[in-house]
């Protein structure tokens, strides 16, 4: 063979390591789990359960009627999420019963209600006589 032959078949390999290398660098992701964005971690690859984060969660109210927002998908009370079952939903929380078990998921956990003690009246003073 001549250096130009050489040349051409070594580069020939050279562009067919970088397609293989290339190719198998990008693992093909599973269409039926969702993804780490949407705030829903499966515990397991062949596994249903899904876990719901607070950050990914969001509670809206359609006529009257509220609504746990995840991802792109909205579940009203008496849906599944995953294995779990929605209870109740209130303005700032979502009750789930999973395997018999109710827990609350706070939407935002590291803040309280409180309400607003009314102060008394000010009293009022006299100007005193000059």
């Amino acid at each position: 063979m001549t250096a130009l032959r050489w040349r051409v078949v070594g580069l020939m390999f050279v562009a067919l390591f970088f397609l293989i290398h290339r190719a198998a660098a990008q693992a093909p992701r599973d269409p039926t789990v969702p993804p780490a964005e949407a705030g829903l971690a499966a515990s397991a690859p062949g596994e249903k359960k899904l876990r719901i984060e607070p950050a990914a969660m969001t509670i809206i109210v359609r006529d009257g009627r509220p609504f746990l927002a995840l991802g792109t998908r909205l579940y009203a009370q008496g849906e599944k999420v995953g294995e779990a079952r929605i209870e109740l939903i209130s303005e700032t929380e979502v009750w789930l019963r999973e395997d018999g078990v109710l827990r609350k998921v706070l939407q935002f956990p590291g803040i309280q209600r409180s309400t607003v003690k009314s102060s008394p009246e000010p009293t009022t003073r006299k100007a005193p006589n000059d």
